[in-house]
């Protein structure tokens, strides 16, 4: 049995796993003693603010704030970051047990008004691994408007989806894969679908993780864009064209330039002219 403790240290060492996120409350913060926060709608929601970049573990119980709508069917996790750092990307992982949350994302504006919505069907399962439960995971990047200061980022469950479920890979099976032997003819584990979960959240901006490697270098009148950022505002400004919503492409061409984001210009012409 002692022997299995170092085993364990070296394989999180040496995959990189160890977790630094910061566990934090999503209930509100002026609730009292067994009273449940119900809103009605989007503007009656309390928003926690993260900075960005952030990691953060959290959980949805009967003590979090609930959202009853044709949107949500209960207990959300809200959180506001600020939206003057370009791209944002999250990652979402809700962690089964005999049950799952099945997330859907709303990013919302300041006047709460949705702009993005990435459902549960974005969603990929993947099966336990050595530090992870069997999960739900997204990631997910949106440009916000220019003219925004914050984005409001909005965990919620379905009605529709708290009536499904979702088949999780049977230990067993996982073990005889994972040693490349015939898994066992055993059915999988069903996970209900529930209002309650407990979720990895990482939030960060392709701008800020490319400044934070190149931190030391001198400072020029635009911060370098990453590879992963270029190719997103020069692609999405190509879909925009192609999908007839010059308003949106001129929007991603606007803050791509403020970005200093090399060929977006030229990317835009070249779709228009083509769309000719």
């Amino acid at each position: 049995m002692n022997k299995l403790l170092p085993l364990c240290l070296s394989a999180a060492l040496l995959t990189g796993c160890v977790s630094t996120a910061e566990n934090i409350d999503t209930s509100p913060t002026n609730q009292a003693t067994g009273e449940v926060h119900t809103a009605s709608s989007l503007s009656s929601i309390e928003w926690k603010s993260l900075s960005i970049p952030s990691s953060v573990k959290f959980k949805l119980n009967t003590q979090s704030q609930v959202l009853q709508s044709t949107l949500s069917a209960g207990p959300v996790a809200a959180f506001s970051v600020p939206a003057n750092r370009g791209a944002i990307t999250i990652q979402l992982k809700s962690f089964a047990s005999s049950t799952i949350y099945a997330p859907t994302i709303a990013i919302l504006n300041e006047n709460n008004e949705i702009i993005e919505q990435f459902d549960t069907s974005s969603f990929v399962y993947k099966p336990a691994s050595m530090l992870d439960d069997d999960m739900l995971e997204g990631k997910f990047t949106f440009i916000p408007q220019i003219t925004d200061k914050e984005v409001r980022i909005l965990i919620l469950t379905k009605p529709d989806d708290l009536q499904q479920s979702t088949e999780l890979l049977h230990p067993a099976k996982a073990y005889a894969i994972a040693r490349h032997t015939v898994p066992p003819e055993i059915p999988n584990p069903i996970a209900q679908h529930s209002p309650y979960g407990s979720f990895y959240l990482h939030v960060s901006s392709p701008q800020i993780d490319n400044a934070a490697v190149n931190f030391s270098k001198p400072v020029v009148d635009q911060a370098p864009t990453t590879v992963e950022t270029q190719g997103y505002y020069l692609n999405s400004i190509q879909t925009a064209v192609n999908n007839g919503d010059i308003s949106k492409a001129m929007k991603l061409l606007d803050e791509a330039e403020r970005l200093g984001i090399k060929d977006a210009k030229e990317t835009f012409i070249q779709a228009v002219e083509a769309k000719k």
